[in-house]
């Protein structure tokens, strides 16, 4: 989860990989003191969460909350708020997790991960079907935009929630896509794609990267 907001009428669920942090920053600017923001982590000095936090301080919302928590949280609104989240090509998904794991200072593995084929034999990928499910498998969201549409869908976002259409600025968690191979090179060993598409079968249910 990132954003709940009430002014607006819109859950924005986050999901790894896709931006998310970006997203989040930017659509929380215009977003109201009574709506809920949850922290992001390192901390920016323009992001405000507020409202995340209950009775007795306890944590009642947190980043990547799944859809059906907050459903459970939000019972009363969950049903009249547009709610959505992004995904992005597996393939360029897990690059760009395994390259966050690899030269982030906030997430590197060490000497537990240095190269693809470790990342890709151990098998721990940012599938996110669950954040935007419900038990069953049941999509819960009302739409699930491509990453690579970003721009459009901001577009849409807007005309669905009445938020002003500002271009994408910030840039968070970006930087780190080096000492990887590139999405071309991975697309040409079909080994290594059966592993991915296998994994993200769920995810491929919903958004089409055929």
């Amino acid at each position: 989860m990132a954003i709940i907001s009430f002014s607006h009428n819109f859950i924005f669920i986050k999901t790894h990989k896709t931006a998310g942090t970006s997203l989040k920053v930017h659509l929380a600017q215009q977003c109201t003191d009574e709506d809920i923001i949850t922290p992001i982590y390192p901390e920016n000095a323009t992001h405000k969460p507020r409202n995340y936090v209950g009775q007795n301080d306890e944590i009642m919302f947190y980043n990547h909350m799944p859809a059906i928590q907050i459903r459970q949280r939000c019972s009363n609104s969950f049903a009249q708020l547009y709610k959505f989240a992004f995904e992005r090509h597996p393939v360029d998904k897990c690059l760009s997790h395994f390259a966050m794991l690899l030269n982030s200072p906030f997430h590197r593995q060490g000497k537990n991960l240095t190269t693809w084929e470790e990342y890709l034999n151990r098998g721990q990928f940012p599938i996110d079907t669950g954040l935007y499910t419900d038990g069953d498998g049941k999509l819960i969201v009302d739409k699930l935009y491509k990453y690579e549409e970003i721009t459009e869908a901001l577009s849409d976002i807007t005309v669905k929630t009445g938020i002003e259409n500002r271009p994408l600025a910030t840039r968070e968690k970006s930087g780190f896509r080096y000492k990887v191979p590139t999405f071309d090179e991975i697309m040409e060993k079909s080994d290594h794609c059966d592993v991915i598409w296998k994994a993200f079968e769920s995810t491929l249910r919903f958004v089409d990267y055929s």
